[in-house]
Parts: C-alpha cells; structure tokens; sequence
C-alpha cells in the first residue's frame, strides 16, 4: 500500500481526481471487466516516470510468488496490452486516519484484478489471466 500510495503522490490533481473514488466494490467483485467501462484512472494516461513507477509496484506485489508465477503474470498482462491497458483506482472509503494515505486501492484490466484493502485489516485478491473469458469465482 505504501508503494502504491507512491504512485499516486506522483499524480497531478486531474490525475488524482480522476484515480480517487469514493467506494470501493464489494470484495468479491473481482470478476474480469473486459472491455467495459471501469471508474479510475487509465495507466495509459500516465506519464513515462509513473508508468515506471506502477511497474515498480507490481513487481513488489509479485515478488513474493514463484519466478515461473511472475513470469506468467507478466506474459498475462502482456497477453492483453500490458500496464497500459489497466486502471488504477483509490478509494476514499476505509482511509484509516483520514491522512490521505489511501489504504484500499486497484489495479484492473481486462484480465487482471489486483484489489488490495488495508482496512479495517489487509486482504488482497488477485485474479489474472492472458483474457477475459476465463470464468472467475470469489
């Protein structure tokens, strides 16, 4: 949360607006969105310094798994246009302090989810695939 938090100290105020949403989806709603519209903020509108700084972030969040499991998600995210193709979403809702340091946050594209909330406490849920079809369960 902290390095995501990063990400979003490097955006500027339309950027921000565009990234921060009030609520988040319930947990389980981490079925693939396709191609439909999503709220947040395109990766693809990120300038080339944030969009380094998002890779960076997800490879903290990868590091932990196996490398044959990085490398698929990598080929996944690849598979359906990469960084770019996802959006980056904040939420006002569960910000512990309310210090602005968002503590639910998203990363989602057309097959890939990665919901991080850290409040009350930390739950992550994680669904990637190389499309859309593949049938997801929560």
């Amino acid at each position: 949360a902290v390095a995501a938090n990063e990400v979003f100290a490097m955006l500027d105020g339309r950027q921000r607006q565009a990234a921060l949403v009030r609520r988040p989806p319930r947990e389980n709603a981490i079925g693939f969105p396709g191609g439909a519209r999503r709220p947040g903020l395109e990766v693809g509108d990120l300038a080339e310094d944030q969009r380094r700084e998002l890779d960076r972030v997800v490879s903290l969040l990868l590091e932990p798994f196996r490398a044959a499991d990085r490398d698929e998600v990598r080929r996944c995210l690849a598979a359906q246009g990469g960084l770019e193709s996802c959006r980056m979403i904040f939420y006002r809702q569960g910000d512990l302090g309310g210090d602005g340091v968002w503590d639910n946050w998203r990363l989602e594209g057309p097959a890939f989810v990665w919901h991080f909330r850290g409040a009350p406490h930390v739950h992550v849920w994680v669904n990637i695939a190389d499309n859309p079809n593949v049938p997801t369960n929560a």
